[in-house]
């Protein structure tokens, strides 16, 4: 009987405690107020801060994305949705946005259109125009300029300029015609202008074009040599 009453009563004091812990367990979770979740996408984390702060709950950054929509700095989503209601002290744990995706622009300059049109492709760059223009520095058909540069970051399309080559720059023919070989070589480099050697001899007979017809830059001027007898002498 001793035996069974000692069990009981160490039953009531087991049973007593137990109520008197979740009791107070309940009293201390009920001293927490309930708040509602703000809205906290698309704020600044000195807004976000500011917010949760006067809310007496807690951020956490959970980690970063690109985003076109939210601005570099900016909370992109929230785990616990707003307007939902949470105790004091809970952590909201968010996704930051780190701005849109952005590369640097390719060196295009001194590349043939086709290189730059392969370049821009690999790159996901749209060509959003191609000028040409003459330059005396570049062959023609190189890029020779590009906007935006390589130094620039975000742009997703590009105007190229293309070399035409040089200026086409005409003279007069020369009259080579009883000139030496040696002065007809000087004013010939001194225009830019290829010459054609036909036959033998220092003394220009005859030429094509003729004197006074017009021709340009890298043309080719044919000289027919011949020897004069005074010249034949000086050899002998």
């Amino acid at each position: 009987m001793k035996k069974i009453l000692g069990i009981l009563f160490y039953l009531s004091i087991f049973i007593l405690l137990t109520a008197l812990s979740s009791f107070l367990t309940f009293r201390f979770l009920g001293a927490q107020k309930t708040v509602k979740v703000p809205d906290l996408v698309g704020k600044s984390l000195v807004e976000a801060n500011k917010i949760i702060f006067q809310k007496k709950l807690y951020l956490k950054i959970e980690g970063e994305e690109f985003s076109t929509e939210i601005p570099s700095g900016h909370i992109i989503r929230q785990d616990i949705p707003p307007g939902n209601k949470i105790k004091e002290g809970r952590t909201i744990r968010i996704l930051v946005s780190k701005g849109p995706k952005r590369n640097y622009m390719p060196y295009f300059i001194g590349l043939t259109l086709d290189e730059a049109k392969n370049l821009a492709r690999k790159k996901n760059i749209h060509i959003k125009k191609v000028i040409k223009v003459h330059n005396n520095s570049f062959e023609k058909g190189l890029v020779i300029a590009q906007r935006p540069t390589s130094e620039e970051r975000g742009a997703d399309t590009v105007v190229l300029v293309i070399s035409k080559g040089p200026y086409k720059v005409y003279y007069k023919c020369p009259d080579f015609t009883s000139m030496t070989l040696e002065e007809a070589k000087t004013i010939a480099d001194r225009m830019g202008v290829e010459l054609e050697l036909v036959g033998y001899g220092s003394i220009v007979a005859s030429q094509k074009p003729s004197p006074g017809e017009l021709i340009k830059k890298g043309d080719i001027v044919k000289l027919k040599l011949e020897y004069k007898e005074e010249q034949q002498l000086r050899w002998l």
